[in-house]
Order: structure tokens, then C-alpha cells, then sequence
């Protein structure tokens, strides 16, 4: 089972998502959270977090410090905009690609397969991640909801990619951490998934979801699972049994 995916040459393209499956975005935003309060003097880092998970205002909306501090007693333009840089400045200078990423998007792009990223990042945001990451190079084309006009789980990002790319959805590939924002829009589409399970920080919507999918652990399972066991990406044994690389949720 593990070579299905690129057997006959049956897929051309994949579709990444970017945050929690190409770089570790929960716990750069989390240190950024920390940073802040450390500057600040007062507060905890958890429940500045939290308020980033209220979906009052987006998920980067500097809106969110600005409750938080007025919630906290911090009044005053200036220490908002200190706190907005202070966040901005250690979110992005600690954000890191997964292990393995880099050397799995090299081996991918060896193969002749066409790459692209589809994030609910805005374009400032996602560009600035994958240039700090270095993984800019590796991409034929980023979608982002203020180039496509939607924001996942809306399938419009995906098809825009698909088209950029000039490849119809039965041959590409979707690599997601969230079930509902990646998994079931390009299934929707006919594409074939493969859950990032080592990025998902919703387990409990992973946990509920009936939906079917292959999943990898982490970033290095991905080539034998697209290639097979006939493939010279990394270590047999690093990568453990064919068990470990797929799984049906």
C-alpha cells in the first residue's frame, strides 16, 4: 500500500498547508505571547494566547493584544505598539520549518513534482514565514485568502492553486494538519490527502471527525509514503515499518 500514491505516475503536484505542517507556528506564536509579557511586566502568557483563539478578531489580528492588555489594566498607545513589534519581532525570529521539511521538499521537487502552499496566512504574513524559514525557494506558487477571496475550509484557495498550477485535482496531493480546514475541502475536490498529524493541536476535532484519510507522523514518512520503499530519501530505520507510515482514522 505504501507506493499507491505515485504508482503509474498518478500525481504531479502537492499541496501543502503552512502553519503546523511546514513550520512550527503554535509554538513560535506561543514564545511570542511569552515575550510579551515578559516586556510587560504583568500578565500571563497563556491568556494572551487564549484571546488569539476567541475568533472575535482573526487569528493574527494585533486586535487581540489590544483586549488583552485593556482587559489587564494596560492602558495607552505606546505600550500597545511596543507589545505588537515586541510579538511580531519574536514570533517570526523563532519560527523554525519542521525537522526534516527542507530535505523532503528537495527530494520532492528532485522527483518533478510541482509544489505549492495554500495557508489562511495573508500573503505579508506568509511570505515573511517562508523567508525566514528558507523554504520560499521550494514553491511554484503560494495562495492566500487576500489573493483567492476565501479562507479555508472554502475550496476557492485550492482551486486556485490547482489552476495556477494548471493540474487537475485527481493528480494532486493536499498535506494538512487540520481535518476540517484542509482534509475535507481538497477531498471535496478529488483530491487524494494525507493528514500532517504531527502539527494538529485539535485533536479533539481529529478525534471526532469520521473522515478518512492516510497520515503521516512526521515530515521524514513522506517520501516513502509517495514513493515506496524504492526511494533514497533518509535512513530505513530512521524511518521505522511500513506500519508507521499509513493509517485510516
Amino acid at each position: 500500500m505504501q507506493d499507491i500514491l505515485l504508482r503509474d505516475d498518478i500525481c504531479d503536484a502537492v499541496l501543502f498547508d503552512l502553519d503546523n505542517t511546514l513550520v512550527e507556528f503554535i509554538s513560535a506564536k506561543r514564545r511570542a505571547c511569552a515575550a510579551v509579557i515578559e516586556e510587560l511586566g504583568c500578565g500571563d502568557p497563556a491568556d494572551l494566547f487564549s484571546y488569539f483563539l476567541r475568533r472575535r478578531h482573526g487569528f493574527e489580528d494585533y486586535a487581540n493584544i489590544f483586549d488583552y492588555l485593556s482587559d489587564i489594566g494596560v492602558t495607552g498607545s505606546a505600550s500597545y505598539i511596543d507589545a505588537c513589534i515586541r510579538y511580531e519581532t519574536v514570533k517570526i525570529d523563532t519560527l523554525r520549518p519542521y525537522p526534516g521539511i527542507s530535505d523532503m521538499l528537495v527530494h520532492l521537487r528532485s522527483a518533478g513534482l510541482d509544489l505549492a502552499v495554500v495557508t489562511d496566512a495573508d500573503l505579508e504574513h506568509a511570505e515573511a514565514r517562508l523567508k525566514k524559514t528558507g523554504l520560499s525557494r521550494h514553491f511554484d506558487v503560494v495562495i492566500t485568502p487576500d489573493i483567492s477571496g476565501m479562507k479555508k475550509p472554502n475550496p476557492e484557495s485550492f482551486l486556485m492553486a490547482l489552476d495556477s498550477l494548471r493540474i487537475p485535482a485527481q493528480r494532486a496531493i493536499t498535506i494538512g494538519d487540520s481535518i476540517l480546514r484542509d482534509i475535507v475541502p481538497a477531498q471535496r475536490l478529488g483530491m487524494c490527502t494525507i493528514h500532517a498529524r504531527y502539527g494538529d493541536w485539535h485533536p479533539d476535532e481529529t478525534r471526532n471527525s469520521s473522515v478518512r484519510t492516510l497520515w503521516i507522523d512526521r515530515p521524514g514518512f513522506l517520501p516513502r509514503l509517495l514513493f515506496g520503499n524504492n526511494n533514497d530519501f533518509g535512513s530505513n530505520k530512521e524511518l521505522g515499518s511500513n506500519s508507521d507510515l499509513l493509517d485510516i482514522l
